[in-house]
């Protein structure tokens, strides 16, 4: 299992964020998973800059580029 990089500060800045928008519910129950943050297609972590864009995010910038 993946071991989550995120530091307990940026988890409570991504759960602020998610909860000040609408439609964030199922983004706020995987972020107290140990994959949210972690790219969908090459298991490499998700950089906390693109999470903080786009808290939805399950691939990193490249492999959703690639698709």
């Amino acid at each position: 299992m993946h071991q989550r990089y995120l530091t307990i500060e940026q988890r409570e800045s991504l759960e602020q964020l998610m909860r000040s928008q609408p439609g964030m519910a199922a983004s706020l129950k995987r972020l107290h998973t140990p994959d949210y943050g972690v790219c969908a297609s090459c298991d490499k972590d998700i950089p906390f800059v693109r999470l903080l864009q786009h808290p939805t995010a399950v691939r990193c910038a490249a492999c959703e580029a690639r698709r």
